[in-house]
């Protein structure tokens, strides 16, 4: 799907509006509804809603209709038990191929975050650690894996997103990312592997707690 066609346009956002559980999960989705929100025609709507079904954050029920992809307490589980393994090769990816340039945009994302984390609310919190992540993805220097890290990360940040008012911002373990960081500039991927798996986890625990 290119960038800045009209396909592209209503993917992005109506896989944010899913993401941010804005489109809330089990919800009935009305093509006429987002042409009129998004001002869009009704093919580039249903080409970025084929996608989406694709990523698993819609579902189609024959005779039914189409909706956003429920939440089941199962999913945090399974999701959970890919992430770690996906992420974690990520990490240990990261500390042989990061180049110079994503080494520097770490350390200025790091650096921002840890000098006041206080000063972020929860939504600010997890735009950063989505660009933390992303950027480690993209450091791992293959694109399979990175097609693969969006769609799973996507489906973990729904389940945030749905537990959005019960979390403190302490949960997100945004200081995981320093001792990632360290791994890579020390060229450790064991280390990376263990911070990471255990950032995730930790994600994993403060969500389970609130069930």
């Amino acid at each position: 799907m290119a960038t800045g066609t009209d396909s592209h346009k209503a993917y992005t956002r109506i896989k944010e509006r899913i993401i941010t559980t804005q489109m809330p999960p089990g919800s009935v989705i009305h093509e006429s509804e987002l042409m009129k929100q998004l001002k869009l025609g009704r093919t580039p709507i249903r080409e970025a809603l084929k996608q989406l079904q694709a990523e698993k954050l819609v579902v189609v029920a024959p005779r039914r209709g189409m909706f956003v992809s429920d939440i089941a307490i199962t999913d945090l589980q399974n999701v959970h038990e890919v992430r770690l393994e996906l992420e974690s090769l990520c990490a240990r990816l990261a500390v042989e191929r990061a180049t110079p340039a994503q080494l520097a945009e770490l350390d200025g994302l790091v650096a921002q975050l840890l000098a006041d984390e206080s000063r972020y609310d929860q939504n600010q919190l997890m735009e950063m650690d989505r660009r933390l992540h992303r950027l480690i993805a993209q450091a791992a220097g293959n694109e399979l894996l990175l097609t693969e890290f969006e769609v799973l990360y996507n489906l973990s940040l729904r389940i945030w997103y749905l537990y959005l008012d019960r979390l403190e911002p302490a949960d997100l373990d945004i200081q995981a990312f320093a001792e990632i960081l360290a791994a890579i500039r020390t060229q450790d991927a064991s280390r990376a592997d263990r911070a990471m798996r255990g950032h995730i986890t930790h994600f994993q625990d403060s969500i389970k707690q609130h069930l």
